[in-house]
């Protein structure tokens, strides 16, 4: 009867012991999940920084650019003056995640796109070239440059002073 009374116990025990620790689990359940519930996720990606990285002189003039950043970091606005051939202008764009969430590059828009015929015309044989950028990856905190190379090429119908305005613009997506 003893031994009876002795496992009992002993069970009783066990299961207050196993109730004790289920309550403690669970507090700590709760409070992850109440931490993930109060976490807000924010997606911002956007330019932070536009500077000139070097310029080339192909004549006594040095070419001339200029950049702002506009419409919150989601474009910037460019105006580039080249006077001969062989100059060039590099600028550094910086693009940075500001968010919380990882982001993909999914495009560069330019605008006027000067690859196209017809406002190629305005500004030939000077070329604009973008880093290729598209489909990278930018973790939150993290930050990616885009290398803009404008360039006046030698060619026949290359003739004097040339300025134009151009504007790049951003296109991500969450990850």
């Amino acid at each position: 009867m003893k031994n009876m009374i002795h496992i009992r116990n002993s069970v009783i025990v066990v299961l207050c012991i196993t109730i004790v620790f289920m309550g403690i689990g669970f507090i700590v359940l709760s409070v992850n999940l109440k931490k993930e519930k109060d976490m807000t996720h924010s997606f911002d990606v956007s330019f932070v920084d536009v500077t000139k990285s070097s310029s080339v002189k192909g004549s006594n003039v040095e070419p001339a650019g200029k950049a702002t950043i506009v419409e919150n970091g989601k474009e910037v606005d460019m105006a580039f003056t080249v006077n001969a051939v062989h100059d060039e202008l590099v600028y550094i764009a910086t693009i940075k995640n500001k968010g919380t969430l990882a982001a993909e590059i999914v495009d560069i828009i330019e605008s006027p796109d000067y690859k196209l015929d017809s406002f190629n015309k305005s500004i030939n044989p000077v070329t604009i070239t973008l880093s290729n950028i598209k489909g990278k990856i930018i973790p939150p905190g993290e930050s990616i440059e885009l290398k803009i190379v404008v360039y006046y090429n030698p060619s026949t119908n290359a003739g004097g002073k040339k300025t134009f305005p151009y504007r790049i613009g951003l296109i991500t997506k969450s990850r």
